[in-house]
């Protein structure tokens, strides 16, 4: 009678239901990390593109996310939600400027996607609360980015254009799954500074040579923006890795060192000479990427007048997201792109309040930046983490080529940012 009473649920131990809740907890975040690392691996994978601009890659976010949420629920997790405050005045923005402007429905679509690239944000740095859970993440981003610019070069040596993602209004310009060669070459550009910041493979000949790989990868997107974030990114990861090891003053003095012989180059060398030789250049991603780049300067400003124009006419409220190819196409514009410009598009589309949103986001992502880099990582992040200033310069990078194109509705952008704010939560000690 005793043996069968203490068989039942009444009678188990005091700590067998903690056994229980910990075992299934465990189980729920392996899998929660595997799904995510799966995601991360695939974040290049945005076409075939379905209703709504929805990709293959949203459907392992969702998982993701679904994953996260479950085995947040079975041990009582709290979820952190960074960047709050700037995502919801840009959320808010959008909705009121939608709700005035010319394509509600655009604009509906247009925050939906919003909202998936926000929980991914959240999903990745709630995740990476721990150190080995963010090692695994970062390493498969690291591999993963490497496994990417293999593809694209078998495509190059098969002239495999599933590969490549090459289409003739890109021509030559490599694009894997991505769906716009400055997308891919934003992504190689991130995926060389996560290779930086974790040493990545450790082998150093081989880290190198992946180095090389992804730079070369990035160079056949023959994307200019792609080379400004690569130019800036790696400028300011050398200052913050600098600062980190000597101080203030040397890097200060190396950032300008830097700047003053950026100076001198610029004006002794003739960038027009060197453009019109890359124009005649045997190599197609050389003309298409500096040799374009005059026409590609006078797109920038004919966009820049064109939405200045349209900023003037429209609502003081924003004509909603995703509204100003709609509006050049209606007036009849020379030239019908969208705005190419993550800062001018916010103020034209989502209005004052969205555009003050996105001010605060690059606020707050400069605010987690110096607080990762000048604070002291966690034994067990600074191990997985060694070169934090690396991250730095892909945010730098990645924020300053938003002035030349919209990068802030790219799924891998967003990424970084969670990386970002998982450290700047979780990796301090």
């Amino acid at each position: 009678m005793i043996e069968a009473a203490a068989t039942t649920g009444a009678f188990r131990g005091p700590n067998a239901g903690l056994r229980v809740g910990f075992g299934r907890g465990l189980a729920g975040e392996r899998l929660a990390v595997v799904s995510s690392a799966i995601a991360v691996a695939f974040l290049p994978l945005a076409v075939p593109t379905g209703p709504g601009n929805t990709a293959p890659i949203d459907a392992l976010v969702a998982v993701a996310f679904g994953a996260c949420l479950l085995w947040a629920g079975t041990v009582g997790f709290r979820w952190r939600f960074p960047y709050v405050v700037p995502l919801a005045m840009i959320l808010f923005g959008g909705a009121l400027s939608g709700l005035v402007g010319s394509v509600p429905q655009a604009a509906i679509i247009a925050l939906v996607q919003d909202v998936v690239l926000i929980v991914w944000c959240w999903t990745v740095a709630n995740i990476s609360h721990s150190a080995g859970n963010l090692r695994i993440l970062l390493g498969t981003w690291a591999y993963s980015g490497i496994a990417w610019a293999i593809i694209a070069f078998v495509g190059l040596a098969t002239g495999s254009t599933l590969l490549t993602g090459q289409i003739e209004r890109q021509g030559s310009r490599v694009q894997i799954t991505l769906a716009d060669p400055s997308y891919a070459a934003n992504y190689f550009f991130i995926s060389i500074m996560i290779i930086w910041a974790t040493r990545r493979p450790t082998h150093r000949a081989v880290r190198f040579a992946a180095y090389a790989l992804l730079v070369a990868a990035l160079a056949t997107t023959g994307s200019n923006s792609g080379i400004v974030a690569l130019t800036v990114g790696t400028v300011l990861a050398t200052a913050g890795g600098i600062y980190r090891r000597y101080g203030v003053v040397p890097a200060v003095s190396a950032f300008a060192f830097v700047v003053l012989g950026g100076y001198v180059l610029a004006s002794t060398v003739s960038l027009a000479s060197i453009q019109a030789t890359a124009h005649e250049s045997r190599w197609s991603f050389v003309r298409e990427g500096i040799g374009r780049s005059p026409q590609s300067a006078g797109q920038r400003e004919s966009l820049l007048r064109e939405s200045i124009q349209l900023y003037e006419r429209g609502s003081p409220l924003g004509e909603g997201p995703v509204s100003t190819k709609p509006r050049l196409a209606r007036e009849m514009a020379p030239l019908v792109k969208e705005a190419h410009d993550d800062y001018l598009a916010a103020l034209i589309e989502r209005g004052p309040i969205g555009f003050v949103g996105v001010l605060l986001l690059v606020s707050s992502l400069a605010l987690r930046g110096l607080l990762v880099t000048r604070a002291r990582l966690a034994r067990d992040f600074a191990a997985i983490v060694v070169r934090p200033n690396a991250l730095i310069g892909a945010l730098a990078g990645t924020l300053v080529a938003g002035f030349v194109y919209e990068l802030l509705h790219v799924r891998h952008v967003w990424g970084l940012f969670a990386i970002v704010a998982a450290l700047s939560i979780w990796g301090r000690e």
